[in-house]
Order: structure tokens, then sequence, then C-alpha cells
């Protein structure tokens, strides 16, 4: 296969970053903008500049955990198929096992520190500022009732249970989504386990459906989750055949049209708000034609979009040279490295630090009025009116945020992974890949 045939993969780690930077500023929006999730504030106002299509897309939420789903089927698949593809069916067997053997604890033990990071915080009042400010939202997601140590370290061995038995904790709930990306890994591996042996053509068939099946599932969170896992797997199955980059490379001119017209539909799809589509003329008619191509009962077709929308734009990055080029620099690829970081500490540095450079650092004027009678009221403390301070406390904390994240992926991370390899190397057989294959 010559080199303008071979496959870029470098692009996935860049896209990644974005994902990570879009979860960190929908959460922002989330906090202080939540109007911008809507298509205009009421169906008579005129929107605003980032309420419109295209221009929302990176404050309004959603896109993030989607695009995560659909890089781990793809980065899970690209060494068991480059393996198979060329020849090595058994060290692609023994790829899938170490992998599947690797996966929990590279995602557990550093998700793990995280958690008992923000406990730790929790225990010395960082979150108190969180849990009384004006943002709803903010005060739903911070941690409360902190008691003492008799209470305190009972309810964290819960929570690491609860993270993952169910997917939630109460001192970092941005984590929700570590377990079905969990156990979305095993899909890909058992996926590919099954189908190693088959064809190229029909194990992209067998993918494709499989896929297709979980479709038209309306349970919560299959388009955002399993269909992503499993294209991603689709995508980097069909990539890596040299016949098909033959073809694409041949017909440059049909190939620029195809993947600009994927990524500005896909783009004008996964802008569906995530509130109030019928504010707007534009998302209300998505959600008509929603009605036709979603399962019935769909619960919700904000997800349902935005997965639309992501494959339209995954593809055609994926068929893009000139895209995946830009994706693979160097910036790109610095913010990827660091994304699982970035990730893993957003909430607890959101939730400690910045909310004290918009809200003060005394968790004041907060107060409870008590009326005989009635409920309590709450005063809770209001956010700053200046923009400046906005405008100096947000790109500080990005800063404060990608240093910390680099430092976790130098140092944390990395102990994690040599933590991993030495389990690994105890558990497992010593002798090497072939040997291995020829004991089993």
């Amino acid at each position: 296969m010559g080199a303008e045939n071979r496959q870029n993969v470098k692009w996935v780690e860049g896209v990644r970053g974005m994902a990570s930077f879009i979860v960190v500023v929908t959460h922002l929006c989330r906090a202080w903008n939540y109007h911008l999730w809507f298509p205009r504030d009421t169906p008579e106002a005129t929107p605003t500049l980032l309420q419109l299509p295209f221009l929302r897309l990176p404050w309004q939420g959603r896109i993030g955990v989607t695009m995560f789903a659909f890089l781990t089927g793809y980065v899970c698949a690209i060494k068991p198929l480059r393996q198979v593809k060329s020849g090595n069916l058994s060290g692609a067997l023994v790829t899938l096992g170490k992998s599947a053997f690797r996966r929990p604890p590279r995602l557990i033990m550093p998700a793990t520190i995280a958690m008992c990071i923000a406990w730790v915080f929790a225990q010395l009042g960082g979150f108190n500022v969180s849990s009384r400010c004006d943002s709803e939202w903010l005060r739903s997601s911070s941690p409360k009732d902190i008691g003492t140590l008799d209470t305190e370290i009972p309810r964290l061995f819960r929570n690491f249970r609860n993270n993952w038995s169910n997917g939630g904790q109460e001192y970092d709930d941005h984590q929700w989504a570590l377990l079905p990306l969990l156990e979305g890994a095993f899909t890909i591996y058992v996926t590919l386990f099954a189908t190693i042996f088959m064809k190229f053509r029909m194990r992209a068939f067998t993918v494709f459906v499989l896929w297709a099946w979980y479709w038209f599932d309306n349970r919560p969170e299959k388009e955002t989750f399993e269909c992503q896992f499993l294209f991603g797997v689709f995508l980097c199955d069909v990539g890596s055949d040299a016949a098909f980059r033959e073809f694409v490379n041949s017909w440059p001119k049909t190939r620029r049209v195809v993947h600009t017209t994927l990524i500005i539909v896909g783009l004008y799809c996964a802008s569906y708000p995530g509130e109030r589509p019928d504010f707007a003329p534009w998302s209300d008619q998505l959600s008509s034609i929603g009605w036709y191509i979603f399962p019935l009962d769909t619960p919700n077709y904000s997800k349902r979009w935005t997965a639309v929308g992501w494959d339209l734009m995954a593809t055609g990055i994926w068929l893009s040279p000139t895209l995946q080029e830009l994706f693979s620099n160097k910036i790109f690829m610095w913010i990827g490295r660091n994304s699982f970081a970035v990730y893993l500490i957003h909430g607890t540095l959101l939730r400690v630090v910045l909310v004290r450079l918009i809200y003060g650092w005394s968790g004041e004027p907060f107060r409870v009025e008590k009326v005989e009678g009635q409920d309590p009221i709450f005063h809770w403390i209001p956010r700053t009116e200046s923009y400046f301070v906005f405008a100096i406390a947000i790109p500080a904390w990005f800063a404060l945020l990608y240093t910390c994240a680099h430092l976790w992926t130098t140092y944390v991370d990395s102990w994690c992974a040599k933590a991993t390899k030495a389990l690994e190397d105890y558990m497992f057989e010593s002798e090497d890949e072939k040997g291995a294959m020829q004991f089993a």
C-alpha cells in the first residue's frame, strides 16, 4: 500500500482534544448562560448570535460525550484490525485480550484519584461557594451535607461503588459517562472477537447491522454510546482497507464535495437545541423530520440529532486529508493527549476555583430567611455583574486547567499506566505473544 493510501489515525487524538474542550465550554454555559441551550430566549425574541445554527454547537452541550464514544470505538479497533489485515490473527487475539485487561484499571484508577481529590476538597469546604451560588446547576451538582469523617469515609466508598455500578457519584458528577464508556469498550472487544475471522466485507456488514439494531432501540443513550462505538469500529475498518483508500483517493474533487457537504449538514443537525426546539422554525422543522427517522417514543430528540450530526461530521473528517492534517498538528495533539485529564479534573476546578473568581472567596452573602409557617427562603450568593471579571477569570482558569491537566498526564496518568503494566506482568503469562498463543 502506497503512502498516499495509508490511513492517517493521528487526527483521532486531535478530535479527542476538541471533544474535551467542548465538554468544558458546555459546562461553563450551563452554569452561567443556560439560554444558549435555547434556539432563542422566547418564541418572539430575536436569537442572539451564539443561539444561531452552526455557531451554537460548542455551547449547547451533549456532542462532546458523543464524540468520546465514537473515538473509543475507533481507537479500540485500530491495532487489532491492522493485525488482522496483515494476516497476524494470533497477534490480533492477543491484542484484544490484553486491551480488555488494561481498559478497566486505565479508566478506574485515574478516575478514583480524581474523586478522592474532590472528596478532600469537600472536607475542607472547597464546595461551599458552588453549593450556595445563584447557579442552580452548580448547586445541584456540588456535594452537600458534608459531615464528619466517620460518615464521610463510608460515603466515599459508597460513591466509588455507585460510580462503577450505577454511573453516578456526588463528588464529581461529570464522571457519569465513564461507566458506559467502559462497558462500551467491552462491547467493541466482543464485537471484534466475534468477527475477527470474517472477510472484510462481511465484518463491515455485521458491524453495520449491529449499529442499525442499536439505532432502532429507543432506550435512552443508545445513540450516544452503543451506536457511536460501533460506528467508530465501522469507519476504522473501512478506512483501513487499501482498496477503499485507493478508490477514494482516485476521486479527489468528488471526495471534497462529499466531505464538505457532510460536515455542513452535520453541523446543522448537531445544532438541534437541548431545550425548547419549538421556539425556532429551523429546530421545529428538525423535530418534524425526526418523527420519521427516529424510533417511536424516542425520549431525547436532542441526543438523536447530535448523534446524526456527529456521525456526518466524523465521516466528513474521515474523508478529508486536509482536516485530518489539521487535527494532527502539534497543538491539537497536545490538547488531545491531555483530554482525559481535562475531563477528570475540570469539574472540581470549576466548583472550587472558578466559582471563587466569579462569586468571591468568602461564601457570603448567602443566608437563609426563615418565615414562620413557610418554607425557608434561600438568598443565594449573586454572581458578579462585571463582564470584565468573567473576561479575566475564565481565560485564567483555562490556563490553570490545562496546566494541571498536563501535570496530571505527566505524573498521575503515567503512574496509572505503570501500575497497570505491573499488574499485567503479574497476572499474564510471561511468554511473548507468539509463545502465549502456542501455550493457549
